[in-house]
């Protein structure tokens, strides 16, 4: 028997088969070892730190920047993927009517996921203490910046069987994205005062970032804002997480979307306990949608484990309805006890045919025009916080 007739006896259609898969999986499983040890390999974060020239901020410091202040207004933004595009034609309208930056317009923001992004982007510092960035500065480049953030080249969705096996995109273009607005910013840098959830992986904790000290004398960590906004926003199945070290400890940061998707409720008790006898504006700007139209409850009751696995499976989306009840819930009691607080919730129903994900022409054109209604059905309640944040006091 000569060599060829032992190949072909060997790579036979059905030998071959398995040797052709056999590779493959090989190939997997070095390919998403190398990606553990390129972005988990943390990079030390403690120098460019030092280098920043302020500090975070304290309570008291806080407390007398807004002294003179009656009321105290609050941005909150939930996250939603590419649908982030929809609060930020919400706040351009309110940025048009009032002829300010949403920066000057409020006291306090908080966003979760691509909440985190936005807010953290209306809070970088400008020249002479101004800020840096409108909502229309983001929204003219946001198709072409969230099509780099969302790509991976071909061989990474070949390797991750399209995200089944591995994150779906490559962290470079959305790191290329936030530099482009953040540089080297830090937490300690920005000018508005800025709460960040994220879950961290190595305390495996949740955690609520501030750029301002805890009243019992206890001090934030200061971070690069890339880094933690990077974190804020990286859905584990989306993105791969980056891995940083301040002051000899490890960081690994992820979006706590599946827990905490809308930080409305964390931005109240923190201004209510910062400010106990000022007036409360609290602003939720939503991207449509409602657990109603996406889950039904009843399915955990008629199903059992059926029912559980739906309810795991839009986790995130019913999280956001459960938070905002429960907002609701700790308004009106503090309103029991006689806290003056103003709630105003912008958002429509429908939407569910926006993709979180998905950067094409026609998913982009839907986004739009959804913002376009919900800045439709709800120009009563901008108009009338275009009036009251023109000349807040």
């Amino acid at each position: 028997m000569n060599l060829i007739d032992i190949v072909l006896k060997i790579f036979t259609p059905f030998n071959a088969f398995f040797i052709v898969m056999g590779t493959y999986f090989i190939t997997i499983y070095f390919y998403l070892r190398w990606l553990t040890k390129k972005y988990l390999n943390p990079v030390d974060r403690t120098h460019d730190l030092n280098l920043s020239r302020r500090c975070l901020r304290t309570n008291n410091q806080l407390r007398q920047e807004l002294e003179h202040r009656e009321t105290v207004n609050i941005l909150v933004l939930t996250g939603g993927g590419v649908r982030g595009m929809i609060p930020l034609q919400v706040l351009e309208k309110i940025e048009q009517l009032t002829g300010k930056k949403t920066g000057e317009l409020f006291d306090l923001m908080s966003g979760a996921s691509t909440g985190a992004i936005n807010c953290a982007i209306l809070a970088v510092p400008g020249i002479d203490h101004q800020f840096e960035f409108s909502t229309t500065d983001i929204l003219d480049k946001y198709v072409e910046n969230c099509r780099k953030m969302f790509s991976a080249p071909w061989y990474h969705k070949f390797l991750t069987l399209f995200g089944m096996l591995g994150p779906r995109y490559l962290p470079e273009g959305k790191l290329e994205v936030l530099r482009g607005f953040f540089g080297t910013c830090t937490l300690a840098d920005i000018e508005s005062n800025l709460i960040i959830p994220v879950y961290d992986v190595t305390e495996n904790t949740l955690k609520i970032i501030r750029n301002w000290e805890l009243p019992q004398g206890g001090r934030h960590t200061n971070y690069v804002l890339k880094d933690l906004v990077h974190g804020a926003s990286n859905p584990p199945m989306l993105f791969s997480p980056r891995a940083f070290i301040i002051s000899g400890k490890k960081h690994v940061f992820i979006d706590p979307g599946v827990i905490l998707n809308n930080p409305a409720t964390i931005a109240f008790m923190n201004a209510w306990f910062l400010f106990p006898r000022k007036k409360l504006r609290l602003v939720l700007i939503g991207n449509g949608g409602s657990d109603a139209e996406v889950y039904n409850h009843e399915h955990m009751a008629e199903f059992g484990a059926y029912g559980l696995f739906q309810y795991l499976l839009n986790s995130p989306v019913v999280n956001t309805k459960f938070s905002t009840d429960l907002l609701h819930e700790y308004i009106h009691e503090a309103r029991e006890y006689g806290i003056d607080i103003e709630f105003i919730h912008i958002n429509s129903p429908g939407g569910r045919e926006l993709a979180t994900s998905d950067t094409s022409d026609e998913n982009m054109d839907r986004i739009r025009q959804f913002g376009e209604k919900v800045i439709s059905e709800n120009y009563d309640k901008i108009k009338y916080l275009a009036e009251v944040l023109k000349v807040k006091n």
